[in-house]
């Protein structure tokens, strides 16, 4: 590890940039202490719309439950958004933001004026294939007979191609805007979305659901719009500060700069592409095992992907742009130095998450869910559905950051490979768990868990053959103590969950119970094993609070 740190000059000779070429005038400063603020501030505005999107869900809970209607509304937003991972906040964004670093390290207008560029393209693509998608959509509704649920399922997925213009331009721009440490509207935005979702679904919530869900998904396209505007505003603002005068000139649709996506973009989409299709095979899945299926899917993987979001998602919006800048400068023991300390942050914060969700997850779900039309089997069978789910968490989230290193190296072969073998294994899970076993739902949920562990194992692989181990002696010590705390914590709460369930009044109470005694457990645990890692948590959470 020391070695490899050491031998920068000798690494960087395989990579194709000319450090002699970058401009110190250029180049933004990064240390750990500025990913971490970064971070903070990614996730300052990612709490906001988290607790936003989890009051959307309540409220979709309440006034539908798991109704075939809004389960067939799930199923046609993910079939919708399967190029989402395509053109907008996936295989577009990973590709962007290396090469437009490499750009502003040799000129600042040539690097707003490839994102002005970029964004025209963009938005000229997406109205001619979300067109013609909606022309061959009508085209196979004329000449095919769907049964009378999948039609619902082919209408629906047809409101809703709007929304791909307006999040696909959203992911561009959070981009630039991540690039130029702006963290906070990245993370915010998409509460506007949730807004107006809650809005629509009160307002026809004494509907018939059938009557009523498509005028909410009417609500999911002015929310995206929303969203995407939201962060259009100061991106405007940058480009008319970067570009002044020059911010209609020069427009060019195929622009030199602009083909160098290409390449990345087409190996991107192999990947993101198999990650969309993944969850969109996820849906089919569950809908031939259960109706209701998507609906308890959607709502544990709400609820998963909180810490995930909060925790995995902040830090490789905030790790990426600074590893393509050490890249290009050609710092490799820095860039091995932020990765190490991403993976050691999101181990120490995802481990004990898990651990408190498998604890709490039927109090859990009971108590955000648990009213209106969602009824006690719905309350169970989310539960195990999110069961299935947490397992997956840390190599979903160690997952992102490793895909962040690739990206940050344009090497994007490697992410893609594991996509797509994950997603292959996804499905023969998927075909085991729910023909073989029949297990419904959560079967698919428990596959979407292993694929992901495969598919960690198979990029961190790659990342020790290019570099080595990445993890110093003293990270891989920290983890131990992370899992050790954690581990312990749980096998404590699971002897005493008998003695608990009969004392508590309600799922409120049981919920408070759990999760207080593991907090304080994991607290006392923390500071006799000194586990580093997880004190740093509670100044990060503090931070977080100022």
């Amino acid at each position: 590890m020391q070695e490899i740190r050491m031998c920068d000059k000798e690494c960087l000779n395989t990579m194709s940039f000319d450090s002699q070429k970058l401009s110190p005038s250029h180049v933004i400063k990064d240390t750990v202490a500025t990913i971490t603020s970064s971070a903070l501030r990614f996730l300052s505005g990612t709490v906001i719309s988290r607790i936003t999107g989890l009051l959307r869900d309540m409220v979709l809970a309440f006034c539908f439950g798991t109704n075939e209607a809004i389960a067939a509304l799930f199923v046609a937003f993910r079939l919708s958004q399967v190029c989402r991972r395509l053109f907008g906040e996936g295989a577009l964004q990973s590709a962007f933001v290396p090469v437009f670093e490499e750009l502003r390290s040799d000129s600042e207008a040539r690097a707003f004026s490839f994102f002005r560029n970029t964004s025209v393209f963009l938005s000229l693509f997406l109205f001619f294939f979300i067109s013609m998608t909606a022309i061959a959509l009508f085209a196979v509704q004329k000449y095919v007979a769907f049964q009378p649920d999948n039609l619902e399922i082919v209408n629906l997925t047809i409101i809703l191609l709007p929304t791909l213009f307006f999040i696909c331009l959203f992911g561009l721009n959070i981009s630039l805007l991540q690039c130029q440490k702006r963290y906070f509207i990245s993370g915010v935005a998409p509460a506007f979305f949730n807004v107006a979702v809650i809005v629509g679904s009160i307002v026809y919530r004494n509907q018939d659901p059938r009557k009523a869900i498509p005028q909410v998904a009417l609500f999911l396209i002015l929310g995206c719009a929303l969203q995407w505007f939201s962060t259009f505003i100061p991106v405007l603002k940058i480009l008319k500060g970067t570009l002044k005068e020059h911010f209609f000139k020069g427009l060019e649709l195929f622009s030199k700069d602009l083909k160098k996506l290409i390449k990345p973009i087409t190996l991107g989409f192999l990947g993101a592409g198999a990650t969309q299709v993944n969850n969109a095979i996820d849906s089919l899945f569950a809908r031939y095992a259960d109706l209701e299926g998507p609906a308890q899917l959607w709502y544990a993987l709400r609820i998963e992907q909180l810490p995930l979001a909060f925790f995995g998602i902040a830090f490789s919006g905030a790790l990426l742009p600074p590893l393509a800048r050490s890249i290009n400068l050609g710092k490799v023991s820095e860039y091995l130095h932020f990765l190490e300390f991403a993976v050691r942050k999101v181990f120490a914060l995802l481990i004990p998450s898990t651990c408190l969700v498998l604890v709490v997850a039927n109090p859990l779900i009971s108590s955000i869910y648990g009213y209106g039309d969602f009824d006690a089997h719905s309350v169970l069978s989310t539960s195990r559905c999110l069961h299935g789910y947490i397992l997956g968490l840390c190599p979903q989230g160690i997952i992102i950051i490793i895909a962040a290193a690739f990206y940050a190296k344009k090497n994007y072969r490697i992410p893609a490979i594991g996509a797509i073998f994950s997603l292959v294994l996804n499905v023969l899970l998927n075909s085991l768990f729910i023909f073989a076993f029949d297990m419904g739902a959560q079967g698919v949920a428990f596959a979407t868990s292993i694929s992901a562990w495969v598919n960690v194992l198979f990029l961190y692989f790659y990342v020790i053959k290019d570099f080595g181990q990445i993890i110093t002696p003293d990270g891989k010590k920290e983890i131990a103590k992370v899992f050790a705390v954690s581990s312990l914590v749980f096998i404590i709460l699971l002897l005493a969950d008998g003695n608990l369930n009969q004392r508590a009044y309600s799922s409120y109470t049981l919920l408070f119970s759990q999760t207080s005694i593991f907090i304080t457990l994991f607290l006392l645990l923390s500071f006799l094993f000194k586990a580093k890692d997880i004190q740093g948590l509670f100044v990060l959470a503090r931070k977080t609070l100022s």
